[in-house]
């Protein structure tokens, strides 16, 4: 029976259009998804015992350690990008909207019930695994008794058998279609795009037609597709069974125009209208990181490994056969004129068999244990290739034998220089698919970080690179305008009137008609509040990540170049060349960060400031004393030679070096 189209003309012919799209993209993906359970099947280490010819059931999870482990090097920390001013945009603006992504970032985190690290990571294994995966980038708002308990930017890790992508192009374009299995009380209660009522229509039509169906259940998922995770574990798909909260499937289209919401199985068009986002982009992140010319998909990282992984398991279950078979061996038995009496023929201590002729009569089968001792050097041949395959190892660079003992340092550099190269490749894709992300909210942000009716917001600041930027910046601090400055300097004000008193905030913000600085700081001068107006989202900025950030080694490699500095700081030779320069650097800071990398908490509680005395000022150890020609003592401010802590200079221009003779400085 021809499926009934509801609505006007407009919307049947909406609907046409739009199923067409439909049609063509479950085509393709129904033949991808017969593809993915097989892939499924060698992550989750399953062998169908139906179909095996051996009696062990081993399964060897090569693939699945591989993919894990190329995801945890990948995706270990937050990464820790930043944002270029373009048009329009200035160095402070691109530090404050940086500031903004970050609290947003950690702010989905605090919301959601899934960190952004961990979508991240579900954006990762489906690449690897698929070939490609997607997420969805929209704005959320949602309120619960009356109040807002998220206004901002979110990021979603889609299911890649719910997308059904335009197979016509190798990237997303013109429109993107996504299946969702959503009940009547959200259709009436949830708006995804905007700061308003829920705006789906037709649902009468929509309730209408499925109260004709005899199923008193909504549309079940497993009428498009059988989950495998589930059958896998032998589990049901129960979604669309529930009587009470019957589920409908919903397709929306995105397109750079508009975005459409319609009912395959009821002809029903829910929505119809123009993109809400200003940036007329479809709001899909794709991630894939081996792309294929003319396919959406790019090539999956367990494709060319199946086999090899097949073969593997089949040698290891084949050794474990061989070796219960060794057990207990078969046995040739002669049963001429009974020559065996079968029933004696029992094994256990002290059994009595009787035959005629124990010579011949039962004799033990000898089977040929070739494959078995040559199961070591097989087994290290196929592995070699998997990891070959998979990036972790290379014949290239590494002649290194699998499950060989005793690796040198240069075998072990080799393979840590292998997998090093097929992660900085991975990397070119992540950062583009993080870029793509973040480029997004900060147009959503653009558009609705801010009402109509709202002059500031507030937002938490807590990096200390952050908060020394801002603070150096003067947004912090009170001073002095030009109209003060003219009172200061009016013969018949300056008497009457304190510098004191005409003070005010550098950068003034107007919060509940009072005036008060951009940044202000806690008592702990650890964290503060910055204040955000509209005009701070004004101009073009470009998001450059830093996915090296996120990696697992990244807070070694930044602890060993702080060590690294801290000991080129110390030598006296450096510090004479930036004295020359006219400067310093700034070693407690460097301190204060290498402490709290490896661990502590607040290292700055540990230093604090010395205060000059009277008659002189500090040397280095924190005792006064004079400049005298010899270099010893102190120092006067000021000095050409002479850095902060750094080491004094003879006036006829030689070094001076405790408890040795003076040399000649080597320029």
């Amino acid at each position: 029976m021809e499926q009934p189209i509801y609505g006007n003309k407009q919307e049947r012919q909406v609907y046409h259009d739009v199923m067409l799209h439909y049609q063509t993209a479950r085509q393709d993906l129904e033949q991808r998804i017969t593809d993915w359970n097989k892939k499924d099947e060698l992550f989750r280490s399953y062998i169908d015992e139906k179909n095996w010819p051996y009696r062990a059931l081993v399964f060897d999870p090569r693939i699945f350690t591989a993919l894990y482990e190329k995801t945890a090097r990948l995706l270990a920390n937050k990464p820790r990008g930043r944002m270029n001013p373009r048009e329009g945009g200035d160095a402070l603006g691109a530090k404050i909207n940086n500031e903004i992504l970050n609290f947003q970032w950690d702010e989905n985190e605090r919301v959601e019930s899934t960190p952004m690290l961990a979508k991240w990571a579900l954006m990762d294994l489906n690449a690897r695994k698929y070939g490609g995966s997607f997420g969805l980038g929209k704005w959320r708002y949602e309120k619960s008794n009356g109040k807002v308990i998220f206004d901002g930017p979110d990021f979603r890790a889609l299911d890649n058998r719910n997308c059904l992508a335009n197979p016509s192009y190798s990237t997303v374009k013109n429109w993107f279609q996504y299946r969702e299995y959503l009940t009547f009380q959200e259709l009436e209660s949830v708006n995804d795009i905007a700061k308003s009522k829920p705006i789906y229509k037709n649902l009468d039509f929509l309730r209408q037609a499925m109260d004709k169906e005899s199923e008193r259940g909504g549309d079940r998922r497993d009428t498009n597709f059988l989950s495998r995770n589930k059958s896998i574990k032998g589990l049901e798909d129960f979604l669309g069974t529930d009587s009470v909260y019957r589920t409908i499937e919903i397709i929306t289209e995105y397109r750079p125009d508009r975005w459409i919401v319609f009912s395959p199985k009821h002809g029903v068009i829910l929505r119809d209208i123009p993109n809400p986002y200003h940036h007329e982009q479809i709001p899909i992140v794709q991630l894939k990181y081996y792309p294929i010319d003319d396919d959406i998909y790019g090539l999956s990282e367990i494709e060319p490994v199946e086999k090899l992984q097949k073969m593997l398991n089949a040698l290891v279950c084949q050794y474990a056969d061989a070796i219960n078979m060794s057990l207990y061996n078969p046995i040739k038995i002669n049963q001429t004129n009974g020559a065996v009496q079968m029933h004696t023929l029992q094994f256990g201590p002290g059994a009595k068999w009787l035959m005629n002729d124990p010579s011949k009569d039962v004799m033990e089968f000898q089977s040929n244990p070739s494959g078995v001792t040559e199961f070591v050097s097989t087994y290290r041949f196929i592995v070699g290739a998997m990891q070959e395959a998979l990036g972790e190892t290379s014949a290239a660079v590494s002649n290194l034998v699998p499950g060989q003992e005793g690796k040198t340092a240069t075998e072990v550099k080799d393979l840590a220089s292998s997998r090093s190269a097929r992660d900085n490749f991975n990397r070119i894709f992540l950062e583009e698919a993080i870029k793509k992300q973040m480029m997004l909210w900060f147009k959503l942000n653009q558009q609705f970080f801010f009402n109509s009716y709202e002059t500031a917001k507030v937002i938490r600041i807590v990096g200390k690179d952050a908060i020394r930027y801002f603070q150096e910046t003067g947004l912090d601090a009170n001073g002095l305008s030009d109209q003060a400055i003219d009172d200061l300097t009016d013969p018949e004000l300056m008497n009457s009137v304190e510098p004191s008193d005409l003070e005010s905030p550098l950068y003034p913000v107007e919060v509940g008609g009072e005036t008060v600085p951009k940044l202000v700081m806690e008592e702990d001068n650890q964290t503060g509040s910055l204040l955000l107006e509209p005009n701070d989202l004004a101009g073009n900025y470009d998001y450059i990540p830093d996915v090296g950030s996120m990696s697992d080694s990244a807070n070694k490699d930044t602890i060993d170049a702080k060590l690294q500095a801290i000991t080129l700081l110390q030598q006296p030779a450096v510090l004479q060349l930036l004295a020359q320069e006219q400067k310093k650097p700034k070693l407690s800071d460097l301190l204060i960060d290498y402490f709290e990398d490896i661990g502590f908490k607040n290292a700055d509680q540990y230093f604090e400031a010395i205060q000059p005395m009277e008659g002189g000022m500090l040397n280095g150890q924190g005792q006064t004393g004079q400049s005298v020609s010899g270099g010893a003592g102190g120092f006067t401010p000021g000095q050409p030679d002479m850095a902060n802590g750094g080491v004094g200079r003879l006036s006829n221009g030689f070094q001076a070096v405790s408890q040795r003779q003076n040399q000649p400085v080597v320029s």
